[in-house]
């Protein structure tokens, strides 16, 4: 109880403190729980959804698509358990022995080696990035090749080298996805978005 009265009290915090004009309800929602894994009020100005992103994003966990995560901290920051109940599966092939093996082999990073590997298996994938900016650059090359499966991305890689530009390059593509435009991000980030859109 004491643990919930905490979380209750810090989500009233931030609706009282960040800016979260422009957003629909179902938006709200889902920044709010970012900003609460961050402790960093201020990201709801750099947080960006594309059009019909939490219209996709629901649809896709109604059909139940596959839940690809560029990195196992982004796993686990959501939870197999929590995943299960909503009758979905968590993937992350980031230390998959052939992954490992043909990203040395091809010069690639394995996160990119990663994408391409779920792209193959998948028809329908809801993809978590929550480190890698290759794994995101990937996911726009086969978009832009015409080779990417149906897809919904959340995408919050971190860094200096790449995230932002990826990122970037993410919005002005006509894929849906929700993002922000800054070097910030993590793997607390993108679970934290994956499970509220679970709980919307």
């Amino acid at each position: 109880m004491k643990g919930l009265s905490i979380e209750k009290k810090s989500f009233e915090i931030i609706e009282k403190k960040a800016c979260l004009d422009g957003f629909t309800d179902k938006q709200k929602e889902i920044v709010k729980r970012i900003i609460h894994a961050s402790g960093d009020l201020s990201i709801a100005e750099e947080i960006v959804f594309s059009k019909n992103a939490t219209e996709t994003a629901e649809k896709s966990i109604k059909e139940k698509w596959n839940v690809v995560c560029d990195v196992n901290m982004v796993v686990s920051g959501i939870t197999e358990a929590f995943a299960n109940k909503f009758g979905l599966k968590l993937y992350s092939f980031i230390h998959n022995k052939e992954v490992i093996e043909k990203a040395k082999r091809e010069n690639k990073t394995r996160a990119e080696v990663s994408i391409e590997v779920a792209n193959e298996m998948f028809d329908k994938i809801f993809f978590v990035i929550g480190n890698s900016p290759t794994a995101l650059l990937k996911i726009i090359q086969l978009h832009n090749e015409g080779r990417l499966k149906e897809s919904f991305i959340i995408a919050f890689p971190v860094g200096f080298v790449d995230a932002y530009e990826s990122k970037k390059k993410l919005t002005e593509t006509d894929l849906e996805y929700i993002t922000n435009l800054s070097t910030k991000g993590g793997s607390p980030w993108a679970a934290a978005a994956f499970r509220a859109i679970l709980k919307l």
